[in-house]
Order: structure tokens, then sequence, then C-alpha cells
């Protein structure tokens, strides 16, 4: 277990318990008293506050002008969707949100969790605290793997990194064509934040909850006076228990980056990280005994660590990458993007059953003598895309040719020897959580040598032709051929061509319709050896199961109102059926039979209602159904586990004309009732949480100061979520930050 970044936060709690107090004050105080304190500019024009001033010289210049709090964080471009570049939000065929970096750092986003809570198309089903991955669901499918620049970044999510990044940018739905195989619920890219035009230095001191303290400084700027080579450095300290008593997350991560144009046109980026993540008594999973009811999730205590506070989870990782953009002549350019990354972990977990008297059994695994190797994994994953992109045309038709090739290959190694024997605790009341000392006893077990335990590796020829009929009518047309190879195990080597094809019109210029049809291939299941976290073996364990194809027929609208971008997609998915067949609780069975076939509904705003309302929200809606199910024909018609069939959010922000650097904020995020198993005997209930927020800017000795607090899950609701509805949901939780830019 790490300590000395734990000691190095400690230092400095009366500080943060300072900025904790007054940021409660602000958050509390009558919005017109604050407005009241404000300068009056409205007489004069020197009165203007200065940090209003200062905030607009000190951003980037383009996420003033695309994704700023005052164009109601909308944007109107997107780095790319794959092999897709050049087209507006607005123009491009695909459901799509984008969070702009000041709308990250508003959300006080440290963990990509306040994006996915606040994003209408995502449900959020493992925070990143509980495993250092975030895991969401689109369209009713589960999504865990996160891309960079366009390249997967793997790691099965564990470096999903917020310090790094400047735009988030979701995709929904398939997209095989765009980003090669394994993406059927959408996509969620990371962009590396870049050199800014002019100095940055902004050092931002965050309370997470309780004594948890994050400390992060963003530097850039430009090396040379001409302004063709410049940098971005960030760094992060955090640690202290958060808003779940007896769980402490300590974090560490570096990251640099430098790009310019080595020559006219050739603009090339490295950038690279180093991250370090514990956790410290996680929270655990919850089972229930056969025959036992789900409890009511205010039953069990929300803020406090049900696992055990010396249980660790521990990670390493480093990344490095480069992106390359050439015009090599007015009509053709080439682009590219590279990612290497590598990580080690290790994981000593707990899971809890409730019994039929009312207690719960705890079972903690991982736990080894002192002096072994606590090693779970090792990783390493490397991704690379090139495009080249062609203009020309064909009488008044516009074409725009796309070639590229997207790789992906991922080696993952595992000790060969033996794993530690469970520690079994029964008979523990649930008034409160039993903690025990960290056992010294433990029998030693041989573990043996590190080994190669699965290598797979995904390829795709993609081309493409953006054609533009006139202002009115165009069309996206694609085709990849996909190949996924297993290197270990039942090795196979399988390829599929997989089209995408969309149609365009536009009836007037402020208003896009589309139609779209996409398939995607999906690598088959290496069965794992244990069933969902726990220490029950998988009969067919090793076993990997053949590829799947998946498609996607989607047709939307995208309007502008005012201010306001509307957005609004039906869409209907087919993709082959994988689940555990647990008719024998005790030899669960990893089975590939049947269909789901998802169709629903997006809607989408973001925008300004007013000159000074801005609004995200959204609804899905939502109809899962199994079908064609021949194995276990019960699950006919059942709707598979952990999809919500309704998901409502909105979040208003609120800045007074009178106090321009006064903004208050409230949102609510409704999640619909799902299922715990794939019989649909275990009704997870829904549930609504609210937040609200206040940012207030200042001018403090020529530095902008920012003063932001946000108390999340305001009614401090209790609710089941994710992973067969296995986790009890984040308690009510108060967030305040000051940065100051310099």
């Amino acid at each position: 277990m790490r300590q000395v970044s734990r000691r190095n936060i400690q230092q400095i709690h009366p500080l943060t318990r300072a900025l904790r107090t007054a940021s409660l004050s602000l958050l509390i105080a009558s919005p017109l008293s604050l407005a009241a304190t404000a300068p009056d500019n409205s007489q004069t024009k020197e009165k203007v506050p200065e940090a209003a001033v200062k905030l607009k010289t000190v951003k980037v210049t383009a996420e003033v002008i695309d994704g700023g709090a005052e164009n109601g964080y909308r944007s109107k471009t997107v780095s790319g969707v794959g092999a897709w570049e050049g087209r507006s939000l607005q123009d491009t065929p695909y459901s799509v949100n984008v969070f702009s970096e000041e709308l990250i750092e508003n959300l006080q986003a440290t963990t990509p969790d306040q994006v996915y809570r606040v994003n209408p198309t995502t449900q959020l089903i493992r925070a990143q605290h509980e495993n250092n991955q975030p895991r969401i669901m689109m369209r009713g499918f589960t999504v865990q793997r996160s891309y960079r620049d366009g390249v997967p970044d793997d790691q099965y999510n564990h470096t999903a990194t917020m310090e790094d990044t400047a735009r988030i940018e979701i995709l929904n739905g398939l997209s095989g064509f765009m980003y090669g195989a394994n993406n059927v619920g959408g996509v969620t890219n990371y962009v590396t934040k870049s050199s800014t035009d002019e100095r940055l230095n902004r050092v931002t001191l965050s309370s997470l909850g309780r004594e948890s303290v994050n400390i992060h400084g963003d530097f850039g700027g430009k090396l040379d006076g001409d302004g063709k080579y410049g940098y971005r450095v960030n760094l992060v300290e955090q640690g202290g228990d958060g808003a779940i008593k007896n769980q402490n997350v300590e974090k560490t991560f570096y990251s640099l980056a430098f790009d310019g144009y080595l020559f006219d046109d050739f603009w090339v980026q490295i950038h690279g990280m180093d991250y370090t993540y514990d956790v410290n008594g996680s929270q655990t999973y919850w089972y229930f005994a056969n025959g036992v009811k789900r409890p009511a999730a205010d039953s069990i205590a929300n803020d406090v660590s049900w696992g055990q506070p010396w249980t660790n989870r521990w990670y390493d990782y480093n990344r490095y990458g480069s992106n390359v953009k050439w015009q090599i002549s007015e009509r053709v350019s080439l682009r590219a993007a590279y990612i290497d990354n590598r990580g080690t972990r290790g994981s000593e977990s707990t899971s809890n059953t409730i019994t039929a008297n009312g207690t719960y059994n705890q079972q903690i695994s991982g736990v080894y003598t002192p002096g072994l190797e606590t090693l779970l994994s090792k990783q390493e994953d490397k991704g690379t895309a090139v495009y080249l992109d062609v203009l020309f045309d064909t009488g008044a038709v516009a074409h725009k040719l796309t070639a590229g090739y997207q790789a992906s290959e991922s080696f993952q190694y595992r000790m060969g020897g033996a794993s530690a024997a469970p520690i079994n605790l029964t008979g523990l009341s649930r008034t409160s959580p039993t903690y025990i000392p960290r056992p010294t006893n433990m029998a030693p077990v041989n573990r043996g040598a590190i080994t190669l335990s699965s290598n797979s590796e995904y390829q795709s020829l993609v081309i493409g032709d953006d054609i533009t009929f006139n202002d009115q009518w165009s069309a996206l047309l694609g085709v990849a051929n996909t190949t996924i190879t297993q290197k270990t195990g039942a090795r196979y080597d399988e390829s599929a061509l997989t089209p995408s094809v969309s149609v365009l019109f536009k009836p007037v210029e402020t208003i896009t319709t589309y139609v779209s049809y996409t398939e995607a291939l999906e690598a088959g299941v290496v069965v794992p050896e244990f069933y969902n976290n726990t220490a029950i073996k998988v009969v067919n364990f090793g076993e990997v199961f053949e590829p799947l194809t998946s498609e996607q027929v989607e047709a939307g609208v995208k309007t502008e109102v005012g201010q306001l971008e509307l957005n609004a997609a039906v869409f209907r998915i087919e993709k082959g059926l994988q689940y555990y067949d647990i008719t024998n609780p005790a030899m669960p069975v990893f089975v590939q039979d049947g269909l789901q076939v998802h169709q629903g509904i997006e809607l989408t705003a973001m925008g300004k209602l007013t000159d000074n309302l801005n609004l995200i929200g959204g609804f899905t809606w939502l109809d899962p159904e199994v079908k064609e199910q021949k194995q276990t024909p019960a699950l006919e018609g059942k709707a598979p586990a952990d999809v919500a069939e309704k998901i409502i959010k909105a979040r208003l922000e609120y800045t007074f004309p009178s106090a321009p650097n006064l903004s208050l904020s409230a949102a609510a995020n409704y999640n619909g009732s799902s299922y715990g198993d794939v019989l649909n005997t275990d009704k997870v209930p829904g549930y609504t949480l609210f937040d609200i927020g206040v940012r207030y800017d200042m001018n403090v000795a020529n530095s902008l100061l920012t003063l932001r607090a946000d108390l999340h899950n305001l009614t401090n609701e209790h609710y089941w979520n994710g992973f067969n509805g296995t986790r009890i949901g984040d308690p009510r939780t108060l967030t305040v930050s000051a940065t100051v830019e310099f």
C-alpha cells in the first residue's frame, strides 16, 4: 500500500477545511446577496470585472469560441469520427455529444464519472473509485473500452484520465467502420490537451469529500517566439478518505505533451503520462443467497465501506503516443495517431452475500502472505490509425475519399501459479460493517512465473467517400474489412466486411436530417475463470467464442433553435447474445446464443435557453429484448440485465446579468428501473439524483481566482446500481475547489 502521496496531501488539510467551509457558505448563501456584492458595470465600461476580462484572455482561444460557457457549452466541431473528419457536428450523421475543456473544468470532473452523470445518453454503472475503471452503458450495451485521439486506449478503461484531456466526444451506437471492432453501444474518445497559444499557469486545489484532497497543476505555452512549438504539462496528487468512510483513493499523475510544425503544414504532437492509483478499502459487491429478495437500498449505509479498510487495489500505468497532421497539398492530407499503453495491477477485493436470516457473509479475495507477489495482471496495448484524405470532383459532385488502416494489439500476462485462498466471514450484522485486522498468517502459495494469458489483434482496412451532391443532399459511404485474431488458447482468425452508409438532407441551413446503416464485428468472449468477481469458477473457463456481427439502423434530425442545439435519433440494434447460464448457481456456464434487440429514442439539448441560462439535457428510451433464444427458452422476450429503459437528465446553469462572475447550477438525473438477472425476476428500482452548484470568479492580485462548489446527490438517495444491481450508489458528496490562473 502506498503512503507517500497520502502523507504529503495530509499536510494541507487545514487549508482544505477552510476551502470547504467557505464554499459551503457560498452554496447556501442567497444569490441576491452575492449578486449585490458584485460591482455594477452598467454605468461605465471601466467597471467591467477584471476577472471576467482575465478569463477570456487566459483560456485557449479555440475553447472560448467552441464549447465555452458563454455560448452554452455548444461545440460546433468534432475532432473526427474515426475515419471521417472535417464535418461540423450538426452535419455528422450520428448521435454525438461533445464535452469541452471548459465544461469539464466547471463540472469539477476529476474523473469521467461527472461527465457520464450529466450526459443524457450514458448510464453510469461503475464509478471510477470502485476499481479505477469507470464503466457505462450506451443504448443498453456495456462499454468498457475507451479511445484516445481516435485510437483504442484499452487497458479495460483503467487509463481513462481526465487531467490530460481537452474534450470528450461520445458517439452513441455502432461504430465498426469508424473505430474498428468491439464497439456496439458506442465510443468515448478522449482528446489529448495540446499547447496553448498564450502562457497558461493554472493550479487547482480540490476537496472531494471528507478528507480527500486533489491538487492539479496545468501549464502550457509556446517554446519559441514564432509560436511554432509548444508544450502542455499536467501534474496531480490526490489522497485521503473520501465521501465513503474507510475508503481512501491515492493518485499520482504526470503528463507531458510537445507539439508543433516541423515544417509548413506538418503538425506533430508527442505525449506521455505516468499514472499510479490506489483504492484502499474499496466498496464491496452485494449478492443474495438463494431465495433471498433484494432489500431496500436504504437498509445499507451508503457512506461507509462495507469491504475491509486494509484491502488494496493498485494500478501502475504509463502511456505514450503521437498525433500527426500533414496537409500534403491543397487536396491531399494525411493524419495518423499512435498509442502505446502499459500497465500492471493487483487486487484485494471483497464480496458480501445477504443470507436468509438477514445477516451477511463476506468473502475476501487476493490476500497473500507478506512478501509474495500481489500482481493480478500485466497488460501491454498498442494501437494505431492512419488515414489519407483526397478531395476531388466529378462534375458538380464533390468528394472526399478516405483510405485508412486501423490496428490494435493487446497482450495480457498473469501469474501462472496458485491464487490465494479466500477468507470467509459468516453471520455478520448489517447494522454496521464488521472489520478484521489484516491477516498475517495466510498460507504461502506458489504463484509461479508471469506468463502470457491472452493475445488478441484487431485490424481494419477502410475506404470511404464523403459525397456532397449540393447544398441539401450529401452521403457518407464506407466499408471496412475487419480481422480479429486470437493468438492464444482456442485460436482463431476471422474477418468480415462491415459497411457504413449514411444519407443526409438539409431542408434549410439550420436543420440536418439523416438515415444511417452500420455494421460492426465484435470479438468472441474468452470465458473468465471466475463468475462476476466471486470465487465461483465458471464451468467452461478458457473457452473462446466466435466473433459476432452486429447491425444498426438509425434515423435522426439535428437543428439549432436560437442558441440551443436540439438532436433526436431513433435506432434499432441487433447483436448476438452472450450471458451466464446460472440454472445451477454453483456451476455457471457462459453461453453465446440468441439475439439482443435494442430499439429506442434519444433526445438531447445543449446550449442557451436565454442569454443567461444554459441547458444540458435529454431523454433516452429503450425497448431491449432477447430473441431467437434456443438454449434457455425462458429468456425469450426478457430484457437484458442492468439496462434502464428510461434515462432523463437535465443540468441548468444561470449566470446573473448584474454579476457575470457568479453562476448557479442545478441538475437532475433519473435512471429508470432495470433487472438484476437475465430471467427478470430481480427488479432493481430506479432512482433520481439531484445536484446543486455555484461558481464565482474574482480578481486577486491580478490573477483570476475561481471558486466552485457542487453538492452531489443532494437528498442522499440510496440506490442499487450496476453489475446486476450489486453496488450501492455513492452518498451525498460535497466537492469544492479553488483555481488560480496566473
